[in-house]
């Protein structure tokens, strides 16, 4: 069974032992006895401490006692972060087993609160008390006035011990409190137990560098089997970090704010020699992590270490890199998340100070700066707000696009380019921008100045290349290149402007587009494509039927393109030059015009089918706006064969 530190609910004094002995006179043996309703209260008492237990575990442990003790054992000193709030028993003693007429030593440890560590010229005052009946009586052990007790049995069985303390200055106690450890067991065994296995553990896996007291904690260890009788021995890995007393396992962390793990070893030898070891680690800081996060999100410090209580006040503060401390939170949460951070917060500091204890017992502990480190976005941000117009005719276009470039008109392609991010590593960069080959008279304007540039091919289109546009100092560059076009044809052209990035070391960082800009080079003329029309294969079943015919290659029935600048009234008439012949027999069938409202009957006469207004284009016609041709068969004696008729479209201007 493993020995407990023990936390009990509250702490007794001899106020309540001088009670339960009064009760009773003494029997000439040392110690009293108690009556049964007595006895059954100090039972009571003891069960309600024995449930109130917790904490932690020691070397090789006998079964917990629940004997009486000389005294009712005190509540452990608490401690938060180092600052004790009561006197008690920061190290208890354990229990322990031991070959006959082998020595061992009870430890222990003793703390003392915020209040009476003021009274710099008292000390401790211990006694040791021994049991050989189960706590019916006590006896003072006569050399036992220090607080390690060496003990050496003489026969097998078991023997209870507990240490009392009071803390005064002076010879004579007068009112001080009488403190109580827990009642520890030491069995004697006939022969050596060897342990075969060993777990280490620590009270706290955290603790404090950078207070007045050095930070303290205990590493227990419980060996397999629990009755083993070796002794343990602690050592530590990093002396410069904290130290480990070999015997009683007080870790002790550094005052001088050096941060790192130890790894504490507990070593149980065999009365045979052999050893077994078990290892624990321990983390020593200053209470706070340096926490580092991506820019636009939240860091969160959380204070570090182990609380017996709870801190009555933590307020937070941030220091800037300006050196500015200002409080971010109060209250008692032990953690605290920023807000959003941005590339300003990298490298401000946060610490708490914590506020132990009320009234006149109070403390503060203030945790160690750490730092937050912010992984900055420096990723670019390229955005550009671009506009193209035709100088010469502008009429009709958009700002990223123009329709209507002719042979010889002047052309503007304009815009800003904006880096967004203040942190972007994009430093320098080189302008460019795709360009049509048949241009001339060409003049490039960066930030409202001249600027030289040279022609690059780039797969197979050429660019024009402006180098030195600086992005480290300013954000924003206007530009504006012109030029005139010699283009006769009609081609559709997506001039592209980009930016080449560099970093400050003139590493290559990507190139960033703006959207498209569309410029329309037309020919000026305006041009019109008829397209054949099948009717399939007609019976007489068809007769008298209106057909729809296919145009063959999915066109328009005539496809128009209008590229003229000057858009006058246009017509559009069509006539049926030939009646549907095959070389010998002309069908009887009328063919019309379906503009989508009605039939119109071709002829041999020209005839309206569809008109534009001025300044508006000719439309096709056909599919897009509804319109077919369609045959109908008369009732009259067909011969056989392929039939086929010619048709003529013509474009004139309307009359004015």
């Amino acid at each position: 069974m493993i020995r407990s530190t023990r936390r009990v609910l509250g702490r007794s004094t001899d106020d309540h032992l001088n009670a339960v002995s009064r009760s009773r006179r003494p029997t000439g043996r040392e110690g009293w006895t108690m009556s049964k309703k007595w006895r059954d209260l100090f039972m009571m008492i003891l069960t309600v401490v024995t449930l109130g237990l917790g904490g932690t575990q020691v070397a090789h442990a006998a079964t917990t006692t629940t004997i009486p003790g000389k005294g009712t054992p005190s509540a452990d000193a608490t401690n938060i972060l180092g600052i004790y709030m009561n006197t008690g028993f920061s190290l208890q003693p354990d229990d322990q087993y031991v070959v006959v007429n082998k020595s061992t030593t009870l430890t222990t440890a003793t703390a003392h609160s915020v209040l009476d560590a003021v009274n710099i010229l008292a000390n401790d005052h211990f006694q040791w008390y021994t049991s050989t009946d189960k706590g019916v009586t006590w006896s003072q052990v006569t050399s036992g006035i220090t607080a390690n007790l060496k003990v050496t049995p003489k026969a097998v069985g078991t023997t209870y011990y507990q240490q009392s303390f009071q803390y005064y200055a002076g010879l004579f106690p007068g009112l001080a409190t009488t403190y109580y450890s827990r009642v520890a067991a030491v069995t004697a065994v006939p022969s050596p137990i060897p342990a075969t296995k060993l777990d280490v553990t620590a009270d706290s896996n955290y603790l404090y560098n950078n207070q007045s007291a050095a930070m303290t904690t205990t590493v227990d260890a419980a060996p397999t089997p629990v009755d083993a009788t070796g002794h343990v021995t602690w050592s530590i890995d990093n002396t410069d970090l904290a130290t480990v007393d070999s015997t009683t396992g007080v870790v002790t962390a550094n005052k001088d704010g050096k941060s790192g793990t130890v790894t504490v070893t507990g070593t149980m030898t065999n009365d045979d020699g052999s050893t077994v070891s078990g290892q624990t680690k321990i983390d020593i800081g200053g209470g706070l992590d340096d926490q580092t996060v991506d820019e636009g999100k939240a860091a969160t410090f959380n204070i570090q270490g182990s609380f017996d209580s709870s801190p009555t006040s933590i307020v937070w503060h941030k220091v800037d890199t300006a050196g500015k401390d200002t409080v971010v939170a109060s209250g008692t949460n032990r953690s605290y998340t920023t807000p959003v951070t941005t590339a300003s917060d990298d490298k401000a500091k946060y610490y708490a100070v914590l506020t132990l204890g009320t009234g006149s017992g109070t403390d503060t502990i203030t945790t160690n700066k750490a730092t937050l480190n912010v992984n900055i976005n420096r990723t670019p941000n390229v955005t550009f707000k671009t506009s193209v117009e035709n100088l010469t005719d502008n009429s009709g276009n958009t700002d990223n696009a123009v329709t209507n470039i002719m042979d010889g008109d002047t052309v503007k392609v304009s815009g800003t380019i904006t880096e967004n991010n203040v942190n972007s590593k994009l430093d320098k960069g080189d302008f460019m921008m795709k360009v049509p080959d048949n241009i001339m008279n060409t003049y490039l304007t960066i930030d409202g100045k001249n600027q030289a540039y040279s022609v690059a091919s780039l797969n197979g289109d050429a660019y024009i290349v402006a180098s030195g546009l600086d992005f480290g100092t300013q954000k924003t560059h206007t530009f504006s290149f012109d030029f005139q076009s010699m283009e006769t044809t009609n081609l559709n052209f997506a001039a592209d402007v980009e930016v080449q990035g560099y970093d400050s070391s003139e590493a290559d960082i990507g190139i960033f587009k703006s959207g498209d800009i569309t410029l329309g080079f037309i020919d000026g003329q305006l041009q019109a494509a008829a397209h054949a029309v099948d009717f399939g294969t007609l019976t007489y079943d068809n007769v008298n039927q209106e057909i729809t015919g296919n145009v063959v290659d999915g066109d328009d029935l005539l496809s128009v393109t209008d590229n003229r600048r000057d858009k006058t009234a246009m017509n559009i008439t069509l006539q049926q030059e030939t009646p549907f012949s095959d070389g010998s027999h002309n069908l009887a069938a009328t063919l019309s015009y379906d503009n989508g409202n009605g039939l119109l009957p071709l002829s041999s006469a020209a005839q309206v089918v569809a008109s534009s207004a001025d300044d508006s284009p000719v439309p096709s016609l056909g599919t897009t706006t509804g319109a077919s041709l369609k045959l109908r068969l008369a009732n009259a004696a067909i011969e056989p064969g392929n039939y086929s008729s010619t048709l003529v479209w013509t474009l004139t201007d309307a009359p004015s």
